[in-house]
């Protein structure tokens, strides 16, 4: 290979070297738990393996889009037919969600469907987010289906879309009073 295309190949790699390394250090903003803020009298952490970034939780991957097409759909968790036919959850994304999911125990409205009363949707204080919500979107539940309906393995969202409602959810739990 003459000796200007090595270095024009070359240019070209390291230049893609140089985007991926740049946008993989991007990720998500996130948010910083309060209470991990301590005086810096711990006793140091333990090794990790190292960050791979997160999924970019923008736009059409904003966690409250995400519910709001995934889940509080029509003939779902809507306002509507939460009541119905969806376990009595409304996850329609208005100023009162939070108030409906962290720390609010599932009452088993069997009427409407429930196989998992007495669980919590979303647990005060916890980082990263975990409850029933969250068990539902990753299909680790124990009671009922994954989600989003039918919640087989093979319906569940892909683990970016799941990523991006963890984050949203853990958003709320920060501002759950």
């Amino acid at each position: 290979m003459p000796r200007s295309l090595d270095r024009r190949a070359l240019g070209k790699l390291g230049l893609l070297g140089v985007l991926v390394t740049s946008l993989g250090a991007m990720g998500c903003p996130g948010t910083l738990d309060p209470s991990l803020l301590g005086s810096g009298t711990g006793t140091g952490g333990s090794s990790g393996t190292g960050g791979t970034g997160g999924p970019d939780c923008t736009g059409a991957m904003d966690g409250a889009t995400l519910v709001t097409g995934s889940c509080a759909s029509l003939g779902c968790h809507d306002t509507a037919d939460a009541p119905i036919s969806a376990a009595g959850l409304d996850l329609t994304v208005n100023a009162t969600i939070g108030a409906r999911l962290v720390g609010v125990v599932s009452p088993g409205n069997t009427a409407a469907g429930s196989a998992c009363g007495g669980s919590t949707y979303l647990q005060k204080g916890s980082n990263p987010a975990a409850g029933l919500f969250i068990d539902k979107i990753k299909g680790t539940q124990s009671c009922g289906l994954g989600m989003p309906f039918p919640g087989g393995s093979n319906f569940l969202l892909p683990a970016a879309q799941q990523a991006c409602i963890e984050q949203w959810a853990e958003g709320l739990i920060m501002a759950a009073p």
